[in-house]
Parts: C-alpha cells; sequence; structure tokens
C-alpha cells in the first residue's frame, strides 16, 4: 500500500456516515518501522480534525471507516516530534545513507499487519511519482510499446534520514553515529547535493578529523560555502588537519579579510606552510604543490631510513619516493621503496640513491609538470627553488585534477587516499 493510494480516500464513522477525506496520516518517529499513529482528516471548508488511528480501519476499497459514531470521535494530539507523512516527507529531500545520496521522495511505502499500520519505505522512483499523479496505467501502456519500463525504488526507512522542526520549517535530522561513519568521498557526495542550511548541520556533525577529509573531496564552490559558515577557529583546526596544499586551495578561494581571521587562529607551523603555497598561483608547481614529503640524508644507512619511516610514514601524504637532502636542504637524490627494500641494512644511502633527480621549478606550469610526469612515468615530481632547496612535490592526483575538465575530475580517484 502507499500513500498516494490512500490519500483523498473517504472517511465514514461506524453507522457509515462520511465526515471527510484523509488529508494525511502521523507517525511518531523512533522505531525502525514506524507506526500510524492518527489520521488527519478533511471536514471540508479548511476544517480538520486528527483521529487515534486505534479507532480506523481501511476498508475493502481503500477507504477509512471509524470504530465509533461521529460525536464520539476521540481526537489525537500531535506532538512536536511528529512526522505527517504527506507534509512532511512527500517531496522533499533525504538521505539514503545506504546509496550515500540526497534523493526526492515520490511517495511512501505502508504496510499493513494485524498490529497496525506501518511506515516501511519511501518510493523515489519514476513509477512513484506517476502513481502520485495517476498516470500509472497510461504510462505502462506506453512503456509497453516503447520497451521502457518506470521503475519502483523503495528506499527502507531505516535507511533514510528523517526531519525535524525548526522555526517553521522542515529540516534534515543528520545524527553523527549515521553520517560520520561512511567514507569522507560518501559524505561529500551527500553533502553536495544538500541546501546550504542542510550541507551546514551535516558539516558541523563532523568530528574535526572526519571534516578534514570530507572537505576537500566536496566542490570547491561547496568548500567556499562550509568554511564561511563556520567559526574562525573550527575552520582553522580543520584546515590545520588537512594538507598544506588542500588548505592553501581552500583559502584562496575566500576573501582575504575572512582568509586572514582564520590564518591568524592556525598554529604557526602549520600557517607558515599554507602561506608559502598561498604566494604561488594554482596554475604552477609552487601552488600545486604540497610541502608533506619524506626527506632523508645521504650518510643514513638503509637500516635507519626504514626506521625513520615508521615513524614519519603516516603522517606523509606518499611514501612512494624518499627524498635525499644535503645539509643545506639541496635536493641531491631519490630512492624508491623498492630501492630501499632490497638495500643491504648497513648500505649508506649515497651508494644507492639515484642522483640524477627529475625535478620541477616552482613556477613550472601545469602541462610541464604532466609532461615531465608522463615522459618518466612518475607517481609524483619534486618541487625545488632556483637554488636546488627541496619545497615540495607535486603529487599524480593533484596534477591529473588540473588537466582534466571539470566534469571528470571528481570521477578519478585519488592515488593517495588516506
Amino acid at each position: 500500500m502507499f500513500l498516494s493510494e490512500v490519500l483523498g480516500k473517504p472517511v465514514s464513522d461506524a453507522l457509515g456516515e462520511k465526515i471527510g477525506t484523509l488529508a494525511d496520516l502521523v507517525v511518531t518517529p523512533g522505531a525502525q518501522f514506524p507506526a500510524v499513529t492518527a489520521a488527519v482528516v478533511s471536514l471540508g471548508r479548511g476544517a480538520v480534525q486528527t483521529i487515534q488511528w486505534s479507532q480506523v480501519t481501511i476498508t475493502e476499497e481503500g477507504g477509512l471507516r471509524l470504530g465509533f459514531a461521529k460525536d464520539s470521535i476521540k481526537i489525537y494530539q500531535i506532538k512536536d516530534d511528529d512526522l505527517l507523512l504527506k507534509r512532511d516527507v512527500l517531496d522533499k529531500q533525504i538521505v539514503d545513507v545506504h546509496d550515500y545520496r540526497v534523493v526526492r521522495v515520490n511517495d511512501v511505502r505502508l504496510e499493513e499487519s494485524e498490529s497496525g499500520l506501518f511506515l516501511v519505505g519511501v518510493d523515489t522512483g519514476m513509477r512513484g511519482l506517476l502513481r502520485r499523479l495517476r498516470l500509472e496505467g497510461i504510462a505502462d501502456k506506453i512503456a509497453r510499446r516503447i520497451k521502457w519500463r518506470p521503475h519502483t525504488h523503495i528506499i527502507a526507512w531505516s535507511d533514510v534520514e528523517t526531519f525535524e522542526r525548526s522555526e517553521g520549517r522542515i529540516r534534515l535530522r543528520v545524527p553523527i553515529e549515521r553520517i560520520a561513519k561512511l567514507h569522507p568521498a560518501d559524505i561529500a557526495k551527500i553533502i553536495d547535493e544538500l541546501d546550504p542550511a542542510q550541507r551546514q548541520e551535516v558539516f558541523e556533525s563532523l568530528d574535526v578529523e572526519t571534516a578534514a577529509e570530507t572537505l576537500p573531496e566536496t566542490d570547491p564552490s561547496v568548500q567556499v560555502s562550509i568554511v564561511e559558515s563556520l567559526d574562525e577557529e573550527r575552520a582553522a583546526d580543520i584546515l590545520e588537519e588537512m594538507e598544506p596544499d588542500e588548505a592553501a586551495d581552500v583559502l584562496g578561494d575566500l576573501p582575504a579579510d575572512r582568509r586572514e581571521d582564520i590564518l591568524s587562529e592556525m598554529e604557526p607551523e602549520e600557517r607558515e606552510d599554507v602561506e608559502e603555497l598561498l604566494e604561488y598561483s594554482d596554475e604552477t608547481a609552487g601552488g600545486l604543490m604540497t610541502t608533506e614529503f619524506i626527506s632523508i640524508s645521504p650518510d643514513m644507512t638503509a637500516s635507519q631510513v626504514i626506521q625513520h619511516l615508521r615513524k614519519v610514514g603516516p603522517d606523509a601524504e606518499t611514501v612512494y619516493y624518499i627524498y635525499v637532502l644535503d645539509s643545506a636542504e639541496r635536493l641531491v637524490g631519490v630512492i624508491s621503496l623498492r630501492d630501499l627494500i632490497v638495500a643491504p641494512p648497513r648500505k649508506k644511502v649515497e651508494s644507492f640513491m639515484v642522483k640524477q633527480v627529475i625535478h620541477v621549478h616552482l613556477g613550472a606550469t601545469i602541462q610541464e609538470i604532466a609532461q615531465a610526469m608522463e615522459d618518466y612515468n612518475l607517481l609524483a615530481i619534486p618541487v625545488v627553488d632556483d637554488e636546488n632547496r627541496m619545497q615540495g612535490i607535486v603529487t599524480f592526483d593533484d596534477a591529473l585534477q588540473k588537466v582534466l575538465p571539470e566534469d571528470w575530475r571528481r570521477r578519478i580517484p585519488k592515488v593517495w587516499s588516506r
């Protein structure tokens, strides 16, 4: 049974006298499949009456019959947390936490049993909309001719985030335990589809670490909207947890005064890294690079490097390449993980490192970076200044994101996803 099939049906009392038509059904959220607790009956001329469901039975014709005469009806008082299925659910956006998306409700699925009538799911498919418009039969005839099949897509109510009222409107209630457990990329997909108020509510429910992993996955315009809605201290906490290049990308799109307010709340070390990146155009190596990379000295042994990796590796964006710097921070060599694994434990890095390191300068264009990475089959490329001092690395996914068309960028998973 669907809500659209019973809305507008006649409601009669125990004597068979029609008293009105069904205008809505009331449920109280909380259970996995909430029971219908009341029926809202339109009496005509704008008058309505809410009747306890315990007095109601559904007739074979789909109408409602009360167990009492009209003058003995028990009125139901609607509570603050009650949902009215037509008013609060139909045509509303909901979060499908199973498929990680925001969908619109076209109809509501109900199931009747001996113990009552229950809300079991919502229909977000085309058939639900056709059913609402009373076009399902006609559509089926047309569909058979053109071999098209309008689908029903039922989402179980347990996989739906429900609503709560605030200041006279309906908004999504998104508890931390449901959304925060999703992968950041899936949270981002949901956030991108919400309106600004709902988006802010979801994001504020996330802890700092989850928020820092989710923000870079959202659309750039959404990133700006989110950061603008946060207070400076929380925005700074989140940006500090992000890779410096990602934080710089977000801050670079903000108005200058807002950017400075947030930077002033960041810890000195993180702020310095981000400010350095903000000095460069995002179309150059300086603007694309991250300052998170692993460096070692040439006089370290293979065994010492492995111990070093165990300490710093979890905080690095990539450990595919390990860069060798001299005492002046100049780039003098590079080793791969394979080089390190096969090297004898006591062998010094300077004896097996690659000394001719492919690199780009801070002002290198995205085209130059991409060409070098393609020519030498690199997953990351080091960036140096005019004195060959190591400044950062540009990773393959960051370069790819820049050269791909906008509609392709979100389809490509990040190489360095953590």
